[in-house]
């Protein structure tokens, strides 16, 4: 039928998904990099929220994140973890969810802007078949 519209039909597993990320001890003004940058598995994996703390508290990141496969940077430079995520909530949820494709990677660069510490992240959302 000509102008007819076909959806892509999309599964959704029904189980939450969380992508932990920790970093190692880093120094002050030092920069850590995952490396290798974290797989997000054979399922696109929808980006719903992020989660953000450290070992020490208050302690300011500056974070970049990036979807690898798609080239795609989360922010015009890096961005200070006390803006991306407020220190009295650790979680804030994605304005718009971002879809990692399968087998594709997540790539973070942080550095340190605290004292010495550990950045630990979790990337919150759910499966797609």
């Amino acid at each position: 039928n000509q102008g007819e519209i076909k959806m892509e039909e999309r599964q959704v597993l029904a189980v939450p998904w969380i992508i932990p990320i920790t970093s190692a001890t880093t120094v002050l003004d030092a920069t850590w990099i995952l490396q290798p940058s974290q797989s997000v598995g054979p399922f696109n994996f929808v980006w719903t929220s992020l989660s953000i703390q450290t070992s020490v508290a208050a302690a300011i990141w500056s974070i970049m994140i990036k979807d690898e496969a798609a080239s795609e940077n989360f922010m015009y430079a890096t961005t200070r973890s006390n803006l991306l995520v407020p220190d009295d909530s650790h979680m804030v949820d994605i304005v718009r969810p971002w879809v990692f494709k399968a087998f594709s990677t997540i790539f973070i660069e942080a550095t340190n802007r605290s004292a010495d510490g550990i950045l630990y992240l979790a990337f919150h959302g759910y499966l797609e078949k």
